[in-house]
């Protein structure tokens, strides 16, 4: 599958657009040179409405990447929905060709998913989650650690999925302005933040980890 844009433009995976990915894409600050290539099984429910910012009652039963898509259209971005979910046998395909991957997933399996593809085909990962009342944030790229060795441990059977109407939408946005400063980083080639890891409190506290860099072996 070919990615969205010409040489000029930043090719950029958006892997879940749902209260995360909608979000970072609602944003007034993104950056104009993106094509994004919207990632997302999903369609919108009853449940969706009110976290998720772009979803409104209309949109009950549509495809979210096609209520994204609308979005993006309004605001002249270039950009090609996918309305798939990522799995072993497509991760390749859907995220060969681009510049950078954006893991907004609620689900820890898939997000592992997302970084082990995003190691075999060496392109950077910004992977972004929220958990109760804690966000977390990470830049990866080949010299930084890969997110099972940032997150060690077996995944809880609460991390299997995230129910995000515990969640404050106040942390979600917090968490999308920190993927968008790092996005904004990542197509300046400025790359000191990889491998700091990035808890954020729902009052936008937020507090730095520096992980250990991946061996080049």
């Amino acid at each position: 599958m070919g990615s969205p844009g010409g040489p000029s433009h930043f090719r950029v995976a958006l892997v879940g657009v749902g209260s995360i990915g909608q979000a970072l894409l609602a944003r007034t600050d993104l950056p104009q040179g993106c094509a994004f290539t919207l990632i997302d099984g999903d369609t919108v429910e009853a449940g969706n409405l009110g976290r998720q910012v772009l979803c409104r009652e209309q949109d009950l039963g549509r495809p979210k990447t096609e209520v994204v898509s609308d979005h993006l259209t309004s605001r002249r971005f270039l950009h090609h929905a996918v309305p798939r979910f990522l799995d072993p046998g497509n991760a390749i395909d859907l995220l060969s060709g681009h510049d950078l991957v954006v893991d907004a997933c609620d689900d820890l399996h898939a997000r592992y998913l997302v970084d082990r593809t995003c190691g075999v085909l060496g392109i950077p990962l910004i992977s972004g989650a929220v958990h109760a009342n804690e966000g977390q944030v990470v830049l990866l790229h080949a010299p930084a650690p890969s997110l099972k060795e940032v997150f060690s441990g077996r995944p809880s059977g609460e991390q299997d999925g995230c129910d995000m109407r515990r969640v404050p939408p106040e942390l979600i946005a917090h968490v999308a302005e920190v993927m968008s400063s790092l996005l904004r980083a990542v197509i300046n080639g400025d790359l000191p933040e990889a491998g700091v890891l990035h808890l954020i409190a729902a009052d936008g506290a937020m507090h730095r980890f520096h992980t250990l860099e991946r061996s080049s072996s």
